[in-house]
């Protein structure tokens, strides 16, 4: 099954699932319900729209999808999206770095245990994420202090998202639509900045910054 059978972006009008026309509904419907149990609580309230190109969704194929959209606390939008396609092309790895220009939620202060951000747009805290703390970010989310918490970059399916942070010791991390813990699953790699998707794993990398200024990245 292909990662982008589903993909869900945001607009001024609510979010558009957009779907892709050459995949089998079964496919289409099962990549859409693992997205929504991964964002579960991310998206509730949201309005949304279904866009499939120029191709026109089935009556009943429409009506089990935001069934399922539904069921996660969505609100189908009166106002049928009628973009185009190419509106949607994936983002590069440039475009999804918080200081790109693309929209971003700035916390100017540290989130203590019991404190919860949620945003569509990437995320960065101007200071510690304290374990008990949570963040949920549609993008990347960007740390400049320590983090302790829970985080969960690329909400809506997005697995080119990254969590970045001065120290990355998260009580549990999720990109995309998997989850890693690392108190069930043994000890965090020490002096570890950055983690991103590779296949299906999250791996932890160091980051730094070059004397030039340019952004580096470490894989060991």
């Amino acid at each position: 099954m292909g990662q982008d059978t589903v993909r869900i972006k945001g607009t001024r009008n609510g979010l558009v699932i957009v779907l892709d026309s050459s995949c089998d509904f079964e496919d289409i419907k099962e990549n859409l319900l693992r997205k929504m149990e991964s964002a579960r609580g991310f998206f509730q309230g949201a309005k949304f729209s279904l866009f499939q190109g120029h191709k026109d969704i089935p009556a009943n194929q429409k009506t089990e999808l935001e069934s399922i959209c539904r069921q996660f606390g969505l609100v189908p939008n009166t106002e049928e999206y009628t973009g185009l396609k190419s509106d949607f092309t994936p983002p590069s790895r440039a475009d999804t770095d918080p200081g790109s220009g693309e929209a971003a939620l700035l916390v100017r202060r540290s989130l203590r245990s019991g404190q919860k951000i949620s945003s569509p747009d990437h995320v960065v805290v101007l200071g510690d994420v304290h374990p008990g703390a949570e963040i949920v970010s549609g993008g990347n989310i960007l740390v400049m202090g320590n983090c302790r918490g829970i985080v969960h970059a690329g909400a809506g399916g997005d697995r080119q998202a990254k969590v970045i942070a001065r120290q990355l010791t998260p009580a549990i991390i999720s990109i995309a639509d998997r989850r890693y813990t690392p108190g069930h699953s043994g000890q965090m790699p020490s002096e570890r900045q950055l983690a991103r998707l590779a296949g299906k794993e999250i791996v932890f990398e160091r980051y730094f910054k070059k004397p030039e200024g340019h952004s580096s990245i470490i894989i060991n």
